[in-house]
């Protein structure tokens, strides 16, 4: 189930796509723009796409990771294969590791294999940034688009990861309160709360946003604040239905805690818990929707 993370990283990359360039340092493959790549052939898609020239004649694949994956060297490979496959044009593979519970001594930037000597073998090289090593000066000065980054960047070793935190978010929204206008300030804090979540609990993200006196009057921060109030409705709602419905319809099964846990839209969920009172089954309630 694709995270909040992806759809804000993805935007963020396509709407501010020249400080992630530059931040990345690709800038030595000319200028880059998104590519609209379909990869339903395979169960799984690559993040981003990018393309230089019309037709493409290089092609950087963007991929951002926040767990660990064991086979994410090998899926790198396969999205490569792919991407020279269809546009026959020569292609980077970078992996953005957000966290250290992304790493894995596995992804050495290179897969080799060899099957009969001199005869056939595989050497496929990739680049890996691992985000929480890069200083957080650099993205806190890099372009305004990439800045949301620093709050996964390298703290300071000598303060707790809440202090810092909080240091590099009022840095966050001074630059953004100096340098953007109104929308693009209010989408890249926002972005910059989402991605806190990956380095502190959602609490501890949520005091720390809270803390920064000058979000205080923010219209931004109390949308974010609002949406933290949406999110614990929405919550609570999935658990009145699944408590309430264990007890009426007896255990469910895991397809349908899949649906519920799946569901947010709070209107949904509430309708589900009126119906509650009538329904029959587990898929009765479901059917009924």
């Amino acid at each position: 189930m694709p995270m909040p993370f992806d759809a804000t990283l993805k935007d963020l990359v396509q709407s501010y796509l020249p400080d992630y360039v530059h931040q990345l340092e690709l800038t030595d493959l000319g200028p880059l723009t998104p590519l609209n790549v379909d990869l339903s052939t395979i169960s799984a898609a690559t993040d981003i796409v990018l393309g230089h020239g019309d037709p493409p004649q290089t092609i950087v694949d963007l991929n951002f990771q926040a767990s660990r994956d064991k086979d994410l060297a090998a899926r790198v490979l396969m999205y490569n294969g792919l991407l020279y496959h269809r546009f026959h044009a020569p292609v980077h593979s970078l992996i953005v590791l957000l966290r250290p519970e992304a790493d894995d001594r596995e992804l050495t930037g290179r897969l080799r294999y060899q099957v009969r000597s001199r005869k056939s073998k595989m050497d496929f090289t990739y680049e890996v940034v691992r985000l929480w090593q890069w200083p957080v000066n650099r993205l806190l000065e890099g372009g305004l688009g990439a800045i949301p980054l620093a709050t996964l960047g390298k703290f300071p070793g000598k303060v707790s990861a809440e202090t810092a935190l909080a240091q590099v978010v009022s840095r966050v929204f001074e630059r953004l309160s100096r340098e953007a206008p109104p929308a693009m300030s209010a989408k890249l804090l926002t972005a910059s709360y989402v991605l806190s979540g990956l380095r502190v609990s959602k609490q501890v993200a949520k005091k720390v946003f809270q803390g920064v006196q000058a979000m205080k009057e923010s219209t931004t921060y109390q949308g974010i604040v609002e949406e933290g109030r949406e999110e614990g409705r929405i919550d609570e709602a999935r658990k009145i239905i699944l408590r309430q419905g264990k007890k009426k319809f007896g255990k469910p099964t895991a397809a349908i805690v899949t649906v519920i846990e799946g569901t947010d839209d709070l209107d949904r969920l509430e309708r589900l818990s009126d119906r509650l009172l009538t329904a029959s089954s587990w898929q009765d309630l479901l059917d009924a929707e």
